[in-house]
């Protein structure tokens, strides 16, 4: 493999050279074993191809009643 100068040549030779085996091996004997998208996840089409970075968030609804979002313990009113 050659080396990338920036991301879209990393993801032009990710999309090339590997494949789902080689990486969940290689992520595997790293001990890293719950770093891939669940199965639902997938292309639109079966010459597509799914890669790239994540970034996992915390989401939580904000547009609730007032009542309901001092329930809520991620949110913290200014007036709490």
């Amino acid at each position: 493999m050659s080396h990338w100068q920036d991301d879209s040549e990393l993801f032009a030779l990710a999309t090339r050279e590997l494949f789902t085996a080689v990486v969940g091996d290689v992520m595997d004997t790293l001990g890293l074993r719950h770093q891939f998208l669940p199965p639902r996840i997938h292309p639109l089409r079966d010459d597509m191809v799914v890669i790239g970075r994540a970034m996992p968030v915390l989401e939580a609804d904000v547009f609730v009643e007032r009542a309901a979002v001092r329930a809520i313990p991620l949110w913290r009113s200014r007036s709490a």
